[in-house]
């Protein structure tokens, strides 16, 4: 497979993504995640360890290969730097640029990406606060690397959101509802669990609580609020 199609991109982006957030990345995750039956799953992952882009266990269980993490890393870079360039560029709004990345990312130029990367000062995270693999060291790596958790591990203490998961930025309106309120990279919260539901709620800056189901708050990575930022990252001037 020499030339790769945006549907291999896009899977091989979410596995990435899911090994990442330290997710075990099986097919039913992925056949959920792109509403397609098993079988059409399986198909696209034989297709991909034909290729060499992933392995898979006796127990099913995925892993990208060197050349499926550096064709990941390669789309996603543009994917990231082409959501930076629409909000720190074209003004548009956190929560709108996710769909519209999709759709540019696999028309990049090498040439393009040095002129937007140069025009962007070079950040180091995307607008959500992902990092942009090539410009941050071992991106794969970066949650555990900085020491960032799960906002539900970290109920009850102050923090700062990192990022969002990239699983979350499909779901635009989900964004936009947390866009409004506020919950953004760089806002201090703490978020503390409703012990009879599966909600919680977070205490933002301006002093009022915001309800946060349990599922957007895993959602959430977040540093110690008393913890220096990664330099470059969405967030880090707030």
């Amino acid at each position: 497979m020499t030339a790769t199609s945006a549907k291999v991109e896009e899977y091989l982006e979410t596995i990435y993504n899911m090994e990442m957030e330290g997710d075990v990345v099986i097919g039913a995750r992925l056949a959920e995640k792109f509403g397609v039956k098993a079988p059409t799953v399986t198909e696209m992952l034989q297709r991909l360890e034909k290729a060499a882009y992933l392995t898979m266990d006796a127990h099913r269980h995925i892993s990208l290969t060197e050349g499926g993490v550096a064709l990941a890393e390669s789309v996603l870079r543009r994917h990231r730097l082409t959501e930076r360039f629409l909000t720190d560029m074209l003004g548009m709004q956190w929560h709108e640029v996710h769909e519209e990345a999709c759709r540019l990312e696999h028309y990049i130029s090498g040439a393009v990406e040095e002129r937007v990367i140069a025009s962007l000062a070079h950040p180091t995270t995307c607008p959500h606060g992902n990092p942009i693999p090539g410009y941050v060291a071992d991106a794969r790596g970066y949650l555990s690397r900085v020491g960032a958790r799960r906002l539900p591990d970290a109920a009850d203490e102050p923090v700062r959101i990192l990022c969002i998961s990239e699983v979350l930025e499909d779901e635009e309106e989900t964004i936009r509802t947390m866009h409004e309120h506020g919950l953004t990279p760089g806002t201090a919260i703490t978020w503390t669990p409703d012990e009879t539901s599966a909600g919680g709620s977070a205490l933002l800056p301006d002093g009022h609580r915001e309800p946060l189901p349990r599922p957007l708050a895993y959602a959430l990575w977040v540093l110690p609020a008393t913890q220096e930022f990664p330099s470059g990252a969405a967030g880090a001037q707030r």
